[in-house]
């Protein structure tokens, strides 16, 4: 038999047992009276397909065998969790689906077998390079200057309709408690003091100046359009830096001005756009250094080391992110240092983070002795363990023992664990009983232990649950953003809002998770901040097949954050909006030609 037939009849196997294990799969989804995979012509299609695929597949490890291995991790990876993503999101919408540990791991040997399929999709993006243009030597600075002006211009007057339509902008997410806290003189660490002390300073200018809160929101609103606007023109300049192609360019600005969720963001009173422009200036020096593999030096290394300290005074996490990098760079150092190569860069590197860090850490003492600010509550760092809790007594209750309900209410009352949402730890984090905790530590640890100990599923699927956002693509609450104001802390300190542009408001509203599940395919993976992190993963695994390893540095500095955000109350796109700026770029870093 020749070689051509054996892959033919290998193929048809591959196929054949492929639509078993589909078959098995909506079996277990309890889709088996939906979908009539079996008895449809679907099944055959997919075992048309199937045979398609994996002559393109046995293409693709002929062709570059250590690619296609790449491509397939790659492929694996997103296909197990959207596989058990699947089954978790039928089982929240009561469809009868077992989550049981046996089920889990047919699904994941089920994605193993089935990323194969999918692997010559991962195989050319993997090996993309992006068009670029020829290197202008004839630039001076002053275009250079002047091309970066007329950008942050062009961009900032493209949000100026958005600010029209939420007139005189969007008061919003913290801004209630932080306005508070400034107008009281009682400051408190958990939300940046820094942020609160410049917003509530702009509203209180707008109240002398003018006569009304409503100008100093207009102010902040303006202000922080400018500075996200800024940010953005130096990341274009960044790529025009890259040599990335005109049309490219233009895409790619196309997106940051009409993504309408920047632009929301941009005019709502949050933290997260100085923080989300503070990280993209950061990242984006973090890769130029790379590129140059050479370190700033004068003023440019005192703005940069300044840029990463106000982003880590703006939340906490983002230091924790840096922190990983650091702690990468310096094992990558060992390393190669232990195997008799001392790459000096990479001790710079480490030696500069690790300056922005302290220095970021003694701000912050300074800030809070400052202002005097308390320290923040501890529920703030006990999301995993309330979703955890809140879930297993909402499904476990009648078998939890007596003892452990009494002293379990005695922490979280019984009508706040109802409250349970399995996407967001907030409603059952604000029913804590924060000074008996404090007070109860290890008791509340103990407690927590024992009933993990008896429902360790539901431990496992709380946080699953919580952070799909991050690494389920089949759409969730991720997408969203708020489009209203929130209530006032009392009568005099007020907004009045207005719009001036009423229909454009509505365009703006209609995306909502239904709508833009509803009515976008295909485009609507954009909106979902899963995207986003599996754009890193593709990335980090592009610059794996290209060997360009001194990349990963920055790949790791969006990964350290991100891992931040599995302990966060909820994956949301203010959360994510950083990461998202950041993708044009990092595309820019991964796909251009190396110089």
């Amino acid at each position: 038999m020749d070689k051509k037939r054996r892959n033919l009849y290998a193929r048809i196997l591959f196929s054949v047992i492929t639509v078993l294990l589909i078959s098995r799969l909506v079996e277990i989804y309890g889709l088996y009276n939906q979908v009539y995979f079996n008895k449809g012509i679907i099944s055959a299609v997919v075992l048309f397909l199937a045979i398609i695929g994996s002559k393109k597949s046995l293409a693709c490890m002929a062709a570059d065998f250590r690619t296609a291995l790449i491509s397939y991790g790659v492929s694996s990876l997103l296909l197990v969790t959207e596989l058990i993503g699947i089954g978790m999101r039928l089982a929240a919408n009561d469809y009868p689906v077992e989550l049981s540990l046996e089920n889990m791991l047919w699904m994941a040997g089920c994605a193993l077998f089935l990323a194969v399929l999918i692997m010559p999709f991962f195989f050319r993006i993997l090996t993309f390079v992006l068009p670029q243009e020829e290197k202008n030597e004839k630039e001076t600075t002053v275009v250079a200057v002047r091309s970066f002006l007329l950008t942050w211009g062009v961009v900032f007057l493209g949000y100026i309709p958005c600010f029209l339509a939420f007139y005189p902008g969007l008061y919003c997410y913290d801004m209630s408690w932080q306005w508070e806290m400034f107008a009281d003189h009682d400051y408190s660490t958990h939300h940046p003091l820094i942020h609160t002390w410049f917003s509530g300073t702009l509203f209180e200018l707008g109240k002398a100046w003018f006569g009304s809160y409503n100008a100093g929101l207009v102010i902040y609103v303006l202000l922080q359009l400018a500075f996200l606007s800024g940010c953005i023109a130096f990341a274009m300049r960044f790529l025009r830096k890259c040599r990335v192609s005109r049309k490219i360019r233009g895409l790619i600005l196309a997106f940051y001005m009409l993504f309408p969720f920047f632009a929301v963001l941009g005019v709502s009173t949050t933290k997260d756009i100085y923080f989300g422009g503070l990280f993209l200036i950061v990242f984006i020096c973090v890769c130029d250094m790379i590129r140059e593999r050479t370190l700033y030096g004068g003023w440019k290394l005192a703005l940069f080391v300044i840029a990463t300290i106000l982003m880590g005074l703006l939340r906490n996490n983002a230091v924790y992110g840096i922190g990983f990098m650091t702690g990468c760079v310096l094992l990558a150092y060992v390393i190669l240092w232990i195997r008799g190569k001392k790459d000096r860069f990479l001790l710079q590197l480490v030696l500069m983070f690790s300056a922005a860090i302290i220095g970021t850490y003694g701000m912050f003492g300074i800030l809070e002795k400052g202002f005097q600010a308390q320290k923040g509550s501890i529920a703030e760092v006990l999301s995993v363990p309330c979703q955890q809790l809140a879930r297993t007594y909402v499904f476990h209750g009648q078998e939890m023992s007596p003892e452990d309900k009494e002293e379990l209410f005695s922490y979280i009352p019984q009508e706040t664990l109802l409250k349970y949402k399995y996407y967001v730890s907030d409603p059952v984090k604000a029913g804590l009983h924060v000074e008996y905790l404090e007070e109860n530590k290890k008791e509340f640890a103990e407690l927590w232990l024992r009933i993990g100990k008896q429902f360790p599923g539901e431990y496992v699927l709380a946080p699953a649950y919580n952070t799909m956002g991050i690494w389920y693509l089949g759409g969730d609450s991720s997408c969203s953003v708020v489009y209203d104001m929130r209530e006032f802390f009392d009568a005099d300190h007020v907004f009045e809002k207005h719009s001036l542009l009423p229909g454009l408001e509505q365009w703006y509203r209609w995306f909502t998770d239904a709508n833009i599940q509803k009515y976008l395919p295909v485009i609507s993976l954009i909106f979902y901040t899963s995207f986003y992190s599996w754009a890193v993963v593709v990335g980090i695994a592009a610059l794996l097949q290209k060997r360009r390893y001194l990349l990963l540095i920055p790949s790791v500095m969006l990964i350290g954050y991100m891992l931040t955000l599995l302990l966060g109350p909820c994956i949301t796109v203010r959360y994510m909006v950083n990461i998202m700026l950041c993708i044009p770029v990092f595309a820019a870093a991964v796909y251009g030609r190396e110089e």
